[in-house]
């Protein structure tokens, strides 16, 4: 009995052992296998973490050149807008507007006409406001044609050379049928015809002023309804020049 007792005993011992070296066994693969999955997830997330390195360098390096893109394009826009400011001053400065405009291309067209740049330049130069010109004025009426009338005396003459003549549009009544004489309301024409040929010609509603420039003289006139209806009146008066 006593033997089979020791042998029981030694079995549940045996037995024991097993169960305890099992357990070890299998907290050891346990921990075998955690040491594996935290080094393979340490090295999956390291991984991971290079790329996202990675990324972040390339977004840094992008957003570094398009810095640098905006900032030259800001330089080449400012470049731009101080090339329009400066064409802005300077068409302001040399492109003339007003009467500044009106007289230029007066200049042009007295050059296109064949006068010479010292004559023009001398005018300028010599032109003042304290022009001398005669104290009598001269005063003289005719007849302003029309399209459909030009009876009678059409024109006048002044300091013994210089012709004025012109023509208006003709009065028209109720129905539009026209008459006889000129509309003082309508714009007339008017043309000074000086020895050889040159004219002077200007138009507008009445009343009309114009000059004509014959050497050291100047001759104005003033143009304006006569009191006889289909007359105007033309006033001259001569003034040194320039």
């Amino acid at each position: 009995m006593s033997l089979g007792f020791r042998d029981a005993r030694r079995a549940e011992r045996r037995r024991k052992r097993a169960r305890i070296v099992t357990v070890l066994a299998v907290l050891g693969g346990l921990v075998l296998l955690g040491t594996l999955a935290y080094e393979s997830g340490s090295r999956l997330a390291q991984i991971e973490t290079d790329g996202l390195r990675r990324d972040i360098d390339q977004q840094r390096r992008a957003i570094a050149a398009l810095q640098q893109q905006l900032a030259q394009t800001e330089a080449l826009r400012q470049q731009a807008e101080g090339r329009v400011r400066e064409w802005e001053t300077r068409y302001a400065r040399d492109v003339p507007t007003g009467t500044a405009r009106e007289l230029f291309a007066q200049v042009q067209e007295r050059l296109g006409e064949g006068l010479a740049p010292d004559r023009l330049r001398l005018v300028l130069r010599n032109a003042t406001d304290g022009t001398k010109c005669d104290p009598g004025q001269e005063t003289r009426r005719f007849q302003l044609p029309t399209p459909v009338a030009r009876a009678g005396q059409t024109s006048v003459s002044f300091a013994g050379a210089i012709v004025v003549t012109g023509e208006g549009q003709p009065a028209r009544t109720a129905d539009g049928a026209p008459q006889g004489w000129f509309d003082p309301a309508a714009p007339v024409t008017m043309v000074a015809i000086q020895p050889g040929g040159g004219r002077t010609e200007t138009a507008g509603q009445l009343p009309l002023t114009f000059s004509v420039v014959r050497g050291a003289n100047e001759h104005r006139f003033l143009v304006t309804e006569a009191d006889l209806r289909g007359f105007v009146s033309v006033i001259a008066q001569r003034c040194d020049y320039p």
